[in-house]
């Protein structure tokens, strides 16, 4: 398998070395801020590698203006982040990185995890995990969970009479048919109005096989959209999963002759581009986030021979049009939700304690690209360390409002947070979880709350 170069593997003591040179002898020694998680928005976050803080990034812009608190590497491992920061363990993200070896169970210390990043809200086992755990409630007060970014995951294809971005219009039918395995030819495809027809052929279906959010959010709308049974357009009776090959008890192979599984967007980009043992391209269809793709803009998302990608997108039916998965199409997705969950922001202190009511979950949509979700930050209310929690809340300001980061997000085809649908939500954060304008005691760093815990 080939990895990208953000998801290199690397050894544990060089991952150790960059981290330590990310910082001048000047900067004495700041207090550094550990975690990762997503990533489809790692080249946002963190660029291909946050040590070097190369290229322009949200990090690497944040620690050039800061002596005492910076990021550290940020570790691009999927759903292992949520598990790192929910474990206090940072040997999982490590490990996995190397290896893609397990947690060593070794918590807190020089293992403590900050913060995670994730394509999707963290499931409700999670959540009520936090209040047992030695780590979570007890020794860190609050779970905080905010939307951090708004996205959707790309269906890039690869057919020899598909040569540019949208040619392909694939509706809910196409996608059902095809990660079902009810479908597995391009001649079998309904296609949408307006469609360049494909080579007919039997296709690949490149899935993640790491536990993924970008997998979440796809079959959280296959979900909403999938139906079995006479008349059906799906072979399999989907629900909202990270492991994709889990919805297949029998075996994804049996199910799906043709999948193929890799780790990470990159891995099926670079399956996609050829750059795999595979060799040849094939005839393929998958998902990765938009920045593996060359749907403008083009962030610095490389392929493992170092060139960016060239894979080339489906566009997908939503009501009587068609919509690429721009920052544009996205964003008009995220504002007109039709099947969501926690639509409105918490209004009370009993709402705000619920890490939950923080982020929309978001099946499909009346308008816009329909696979679309919120990314979030999975933050501890309590740091032993005050510089840690101040350097965060300074942080997430900058996020939100200033124009440089904003800015770096719509580089990387993300969606603020004040141009979404979570806009309303924004200000609930900016109230009660960067300041406590409510007194509601959910706030980063709660006085009352963090003099109580050790904090992590």
């Amino acid at each position: 398998m080939t990895l990208s170069v953000r998801l290199q593997t690397l050894p544990i003591a060089a991952l150790a070395a960059m981290q330590a040179a990310a910082f001048s002898p000047a900067s004495a020694a700041p207090a550094i801020i550990n975690g990762g998680g997503a990533t489809s928005p790692q080249g946002d976050y963190a660029g291909p590698n946050s040590s070097t803080g190369a290229p322009l990034s949200e990090f690497s812009t944040y620690n050039a203006a800061q002596s005492a608190v910076a990021f550290g590497f940020y570790y691009g491992v999927g759903s292992t982040g949520q598990t790192a920061f929910l474990n206090d363990d940072l040997t999982c993200d490590i490990n996995y990185l190397a290896n893609g070896g397990p947690c060593s169970n070794t918590p807190g210390g020089a293992n403590t995890v900050h913060y995670a990043t994730s394509d999707s809200a963290l499931k409700s086992t999670q959540i009520s995990g936090w209040s047992t755990s030695a780590y979570g409630q007890s020794l860190s007060g609050n779970l905080i969970q905010i939307p951090a970014l708004g996205t959707g995951p790309a269906i890039p294809v690869n057919d020899t009479n598909i040569t540019s971005n949208g040619a392909l219009i694939l509706t809910d039918a196409d996608l059902c048919g095809v990660f079902s395995g009810k479908l597995t030819d391009f001649s079998q495809l309904t296609l949408g109005s307006g469609s360049v027809k494909p080579a007919a052929g039997p296709f690949k279906v490149v899935y993640r096989s790491d536990s993924a959010a970008a997998t979440t959010l796809l079959t959280n709308h296959l979900a909403a959209v999938c139906t079995t049974g006479s008349g059906g357009n799906s072979n399999i009776t989907f629900s909202a999963t990270s492991t994709f090959a889990s919805l297949f008890p029998s075996g994804i192979g049996t199910a799906i002759p043709n999948a193929v599984g890799e780790k990470g967007s990159g891995g099926v980009a670079n399956y996609m581009a050829g750059l795999s043992s595979a060799g040849a391209v094939p005839q393929a269809i998958g998902y990765v986030s938009p920045d593996w793709t060359s749907l403008p803009p083009a962030p610095d998302s490389l392929l493992s021979n170092g060139e960016t990608s060239p894979l080339v997108v489906a566009a997908l039916v939503n009501g009587k049009h068609s919509y690429l998965p721009t920052t544009t199409n996205i964003a008009l997705a995220l504002d007109h939700p039709s099947i969501a969950t926690t639509t409105t922001p918490p209004s009370t202190a009993a709402q705000g304690a619920i890490p939950s009511n923080w982020v929309p979950v978001i099946q499909t949509a009346t308008e816009g690209y329909p696979i679309v979700g919120y990314g979030t930050f999975d933050l501890a209310q309590c740091y032993s360390n005050k510089a840690i929690s101040t350097g965060l809340l300074a942080y997430l300001k900058l996020h939100y409002t200033n124009a440089t980061y904003t800015g770096i997000q719509a580089n990387n085809g993300l969606v603020q947070i004040a141009n979404a649908g979570a806009s309303k939500f924004l200000a609930a954060v900016q109230k009660n979880i960067l300041a406590n304008a409510n007194k509601w005691a959910t706030d980063l760093g709660d006085k009352a709350v963090c003099a109580k815990v050790a904090g992590r």
